[in-house]
């Protein structure tokens, strides 16, 4: 079994976390598998911001790895004693796209997020990670609120 969890550190992506620790499905024959991916946003390619703003796109710099670890710390302490494999990944980018690639990739059989609740109006204006995943996952999607 191939899980991924996308996790922010948000409390709707930490209540996934206790979910998954409540439900997992675990058949007892095989060590389950579970992907926590981090996601740090960066904002699409543009002149807007050069010169002036320098936002870390590499998951191996220094600032990225230290939110990192403190969402990776929060998410560990939600899933308490989780009886498989977890793996952290970082990833920066589009969060969205950044989830649906690595989860297509791992061959991922579910994945489990979080939704901040906002209203379909807000979706409209500002995106939603969940909903984009949602609608374009190629394995079953589980939003936790």
């Amino acid at each position: 079994m191939r899980y991924l969890l996308a996790t922010d550190g948000s409390p709707s992506s930490l209540r996934a976390a206790e979910w998954i620790s409540k439900h997992w499905p675990g058949d007892g024959r095989s060590t389950p598998q579970l992907f926590l991916v981090f996601v740090f946003p960066t904002p699409p390619p543009t002149d807007l911001y050069a010169g002036i703003v320098d936002f870390p796109a590499d998951p191996a710099d220094a600032k990225v790895r230290a939110v990192a670890e403190r969402v990776f710390a929060a998410t560990h302490s939600a899933l308490g004693g989780f009886p498989g494999r977890v793996e952290e990944v970082v990833l920066a980018g589009n969060p969205a796209k950044e989830v649906l690639e690595f989860a297509a990739v791992q061959h991922a059989e579910l994945i489990v997020l979080g939704t901040r609740g906002h209203t379909t109006s807000a979706d409209l204006c500002l995106g939603s990670t969940s909903n984009a995943v949602v609608h374009r996952a190629l394995c079953p999607v589980l939003i936790v609120r």
